[in-house]
């Protein structure tokens, strides 16, 4: 099971702050000490969470079995696919284990390049892993995928002319149509080299049966000025097909059922609301 998150900063946006405080099940008590000094928005997505755990009681599951599933096909590329460099885009707040600490599990040698839009995000990551050259971490939007494979950051810490373990897991729930995703996530895969792999996942309504719980999370997510965008599986094997990839066995699947640990029985896809994927570039 993940260990918790540090306390957030402030700063960082409502997005973050939701998944960290859900990571940790509302178990806040570090990020709650010394109320007095915070900002005023910090207060109202704590308030924002708490609400959101009280209508959705498992959303601290749905969060905890996204970011197992993304460690697991982590670890599955690294160990069965060989892969030794990752490109995380939409890394979101550090929590360990990290993406780097499951891949150098595997092979110390192993480097990652964290990618997030949150600059709060990132200088705490940039502080945290400062001075270790198989981490690298950048600031930028997955919606400007140029920025990404430009960056210095990238470049230095990333050899394409190898294959890389793309992340993808989670950013595209809020990417919105009109911002195309699928041209993202071509222009993100045509950079990589054959052999490459990409770990996918996406928010839906395909594993809420009345749809009820993913509207309500919608709605709630829109109160504090985050918009999200679910979508179904035809729509995120399309992406992943338009893209030039692969979709490995066992397909598109609850993050809960993609190739579960054999001592952690996979529970139940309402508890996921999440579907997940492993991809290969040929």
């Amino acid at each position: 099971m993940p260990r918790r998150a540090r306390p957030l900063e402030s700063g960082i946006s409502h997005e973050a702050r939701l998944y960290a405080h859900f990571l940790d099940d509302g178990q806040d008590d570090g990020d709650r000490e010394d109320d007095g000094d915070r900002e005023d928005n910090a207060g109202r997505e704590l308030t924002l969470a708490e609400r959101i755990q009280q209508q959705v009681p498992n959303v601290g599951l749905i969060a905890r079995n996204q970011r197992l599933f993304a460690l697991r096909a982590v670890r599955t590329v690294a160990e069965q696919h060989g892969i030794r460099q990752f490109l995380d885009i939409g890394s979101g707040p550090h929590h360990a284990p990290n993406v780097h600490e499951a891949a150098q599990a595997v092979d110390p040698a192993c480097r990652v390049v964290y990618v997030d839009r949150d600059e709060a995000v990132m200088a705490q990551a940039s502080a945290r892993w400062q001075g270790d050259a198989r981490v690298g971490c950048l600031t930028a939007d997955a919606r400007a995928p140029e920025s990404i494979l430009r960056s210095p950051v990238v470049r230095r810490t990333i050899d394409f002319a190898e294959p890389v373990g793309l992340l993808l897991a989670s950013v595209f729930l809020f990417v919105e149509d009109k911002d195309a995703p699928a041209g993202i996530i071509e222009r993100l895969v045509g950079a990589l080299p054959s052999g490459s792999y990409v770990v996918f996942s996406q928010g839906t309504y395909d594993y809420d049966g009345d749809q009820s719980t993913v509207e309500l999370l919608t709605a709630l997510y829109a109160e504090g000025g985050v918009t999200v965008t679910p979508r179904d599986k035809a729509t995120i094997a399309g992406f992943l097909e338009r893209a030039g990839l692969e979709i490995l066995d066992p397909g598109i699947v609850a993050t809960n059922q993609w190739r579960p640990d054999a001592d952690a029985p996979p529970g139940d896809e309402a508890d996921s609301c999440i579907h997940a994927a492993l991809a290969y570039k040929p």
